[in-house]
């Protein structure tokens, strides 16, 4: 009987044992804290697009006086399209497909000559390397308001102002911050892997293809997509270079949905075109988020 109570207590004593202890520490208090306020701020932050997606879902009338409609309609959206293909031929689809030829080629090339270019200035040696490199940097220096006119005239004299070329062709030569951030992932990558790669009869082509690019992707695929965003929600550039309506891109279709008067009751039809107009961003980042912070990991190993 004895032995019985004692191998019962040993189990009750063995299973507390198991069980994990909890102890409140600063630590713990300041974790939950931080936790709390960063909840807070990103309820903030979302506030006002989660009061754009509702105002596409009520009547005009409600926009002000409500944050939930009282009446659910899609009224907003019939009016943005039938007002879109008032203003351009193919309405709304023309300009999801104008925005797509203006970003998407705009970024593949981009980011193939910056990826060359950073790679040349890191890894190279050739005469005046670092010179070039701060003459590349001080052009970063210059307002787009300095040279937007003289640009703009220049593309009108070479007949490039009637459709999306004078927005895509000057892209292609790559970016200068894109150049410099890559730059500094590959000096990151010590020259030894580098040297065994030319040991082994690989070029600077094939170098920087089979070895250094797969080493730098979530850096790239970083820059591709702040590239997409920048291209896709690009306004001043389409708004002076693109002189043909049926060529507008979607935050000029949506300018010109607001600016006939901007009363209330156009208000939903706007909200209602900007709303579709983020929904490839939001597809894109949530597709390659783990680049992302891949590429803050790296950074973080790397310094």
């Amino acid at each position: 009987m004895e032995n019985e109570i004692l191998e019962n207590e040993a189990a009750v004593a063995a299973t507390e044992a198991k069980k994990p202890s909890f102890h409140v520490t600063p630590k713990l208090i300041a974790d939950i804290v931080i936790t709390i306020l960063l909840a807070l701020g990103a309820v903030i932050m979302l506030l006002p697009f989660i009061w754009m997606v509702f105002a596409t879902l009520k009547p005009h009338t409600e926009i002000y006086t409500t944050f939930f409609p009282h009446e659910w309609t899609l009224q907003s959206f019939v009016s943005m399209w039938n007002d879109c293909n008032r203003l351009m031929e193919g309405g709304i689809i023309r300009g999801f497909g104008n925005s797509i030829l203006t970003t998407i080629p705009v970024v593949i090339v981009q980011i193939i000559v910056s990826a060359f270019a950073a790679y040349a200035f890191a890894k190279l040696r050739f005469f005046g390397k670092d010179i070039v490199f701060l003459i590349m940097l001080g052009t970063m220096m210059i307002p787009f308001a300095v040279i937007m006119l003289p640009q703009a005239w220049l593309y009108g004299e070479m007949n490039l102002t009637n459709g999306p070329l004078a927005v895509i062709i000057p892209k292609f030569f790559g970016s200068i911050s894109t150049v410099f951030f890559l730059r500094q992932f590959f000096y990151g990558i010590p020259d030894s892997i580098t040297e065994a790669a030319r040991l082994d009869g690989a070029g600077y082509t094939r170098t920087f293809l089979s070895v250094l690019l797969p080493l730098v992707m979530p850096a790239i695929a970083t820059q591709a997509i702040l590239s997409f965003i920048g291209n896709w929600n690009d306004f001043l550039g389409p708004l002076l270079f693109i002189g043909d309506r049926n060529w507008l891109t979607l935050p000029l279709l949506v300018n010109r949905l607001s600016g006939s008067g901007g009363s209330t009751r156009e208000i939903p039809g706007v909200l209602a075109a900007s709303l579709l107009s983020l929904v490839p961003i939001i597809i894109v980042f949530a597709a390659f988020q783990k680049k992302i912070i891949g590429s803050i990991v790296f950074s973080a190993v790397k310094g």
